[in-house]
């Protein structure tokens, strides 16, 4: 990265380079976290996607279980998106869908006991992985770390393009 930018700023030393540079190397850091998230999460035969899914209804409390759409925005994801996965997971038997007994329209997709179990571990696991990980940044370094990226992230949720390639995923 530090050679990218300085070849630009070579080729373009009137340009300021400090947001390449920032958005660059979050790009780079997050392709470097999904690839040894993947790798680390296949011990347990899930990807990100469905890790994220199982995360989600684990977070959610008992009876660990949410609608798709409560799905779709606890995990960014389209209808479709969610569909697939929810598919996936099923399969596995680590989730199912059942009708609300209260709104016979409504589906509940739920964690099965085998999902619970896994889910469990596995953020365990991985909450432990990802501390190893940033524990290269001191206390200090890591809240600063975390304040600044809620501050950036504040930020483009309030541009408009932000709001508009968020409805398309």
């Amino acid at each position: 990265m530090d050679e990218a930018v300085g070849e630009w700023a070579a080729e373009m030393p009137e340009m300021d380079l400090c947001g390449f540079e920032i958005g660059a190397r979050i790009v780079v850091l997050d392709h470097h976290i999904e690839a040894r998230t993947n790798r680390f999460l296949a011990q347990y035969q899930l990807h990100n996607w469905g890790f994220d899914v199982l995360a989600a209804l684990l977070r959610s409390g008992p009876p660990y279980s949410l609608t798709p759409t409560g799905l779709m925005r606890s995990c960014f994801l389209s209808s479709g998106a969610v569909t697939n996965r929810l598919d996936r997971l099923e399969k596995r038997d680590l989730i199912t869908r059942n009708g609300d007994t209260k709104d016979r329209r409504c589906v509940k997709v739920t964690l099965t006991e085998a999902g619970l179990e896994l889910a469990r571990e596995a953020i365990q696991r991985r909450l432990e992985y990802m501390n190893e990980v940033y524990s290269v940044l001191s206390e200090a370094e890591r809240k600063t770390t975390v304040g600044l990226l809620r501050k950036l992230l504040r930020h483009l949720e309030t541009l408009e393009d932000w709001k508009q390639s968020s409805r398309s995923r």
